[in-house]
C-alpha cells in the first residue's frame, strides 16, 4: 500500500477533526430520541494512513 505524506496543515487538520469527533460524539450519544446513528465523511481523507513529513 503507497502511504500519502502529509504536511503540517494535514495533521491540523487531523487534530482538529479528533478534537470535533470527541466533543460531537458526546453531545450526540445524549441525543437518544431523534438520532439513532451518526458518521462522518472526509471527501479529502486520502487512503486512511499517511507518513508525516515532519516526523521523518
Amino acid at each position: 500500500m503507497k502511504l500519502d505524506q502529509i504536511g503540517i496543515w494535514s495533521e491540523t487538520k487531523l487534530e482538529i477533526i479528533k478534537k470535533y469527533a470527541g466533543a460531537y460524539t458526546t453531545v450526540l450519544s445524549k441525543q437518544t430520541t431523534w438520532c439513532k446513528g451518526y458518521a462522518y465523511i472526509d471527501a479529502f481523507a486520502g487512503a486512511g494512513m499517511h507518513i508525516s513529513k515532519t516526523k521523518c
